[in-house]
């Protein structure tokens, strides 16, 4: 495989809009923040301005993917990438209220491989 890099996302925790994480922050990646491709993956994660004894759970649409801990422990394999499908989206649900601050960072770094099915040839990947 030979990956090219895709624009870092990042987003700023607000209150839920999902449903799955009512009157608590979240974090969420949408389709309108991810790449039209067939194919990519997440290969490095920062989370930043975490409230005091705030955790999330990582979850990739409905399925739990992961977790993060501050100070208490976080789980990334980078031998494991997050691989998405297009459409797929990314949420970080955390344990406090909408109205606490600070206000969670996360950044995702992404990339793909021009070589699968369904993939954009360079340089002709959108958001």
């Amino acid at each position: 495989m030979s990956y090219l890099p895709l624009t870092q996302v990042t987003t700023t925790a607000a209150q839920d809009q999902t449903g799955k994480n009512t009157g608590n922050l979240t974090n969420a990646f949408t389709t309108s923040e991810m790449p039209r491709c067939a194919w990519f993956e997440v290969y490095h994660m920062v989370v930043t301005d975490v409230p005091a004894g705030a955790q999330a759970q990582i979850s990739i649409g409905n399925k739990l993917w992961g977790f993060t801990y501050p100070l208490g422990g976080s789980e990334w394999d980078p031998q494991q990438p997050m691989l998405l499908q297009a459409g797929q989206e990314v949420y970080f649900l955390w344990s406090v209220a909408d109205t606490v601050t600070p206000l969670p960072v996360v950044t995702m770094w992404l990339r793909y491989d021009p070589s699968l099915p369904g993939n954009p040839r360079p340089p002709a990947v959108q958001f």
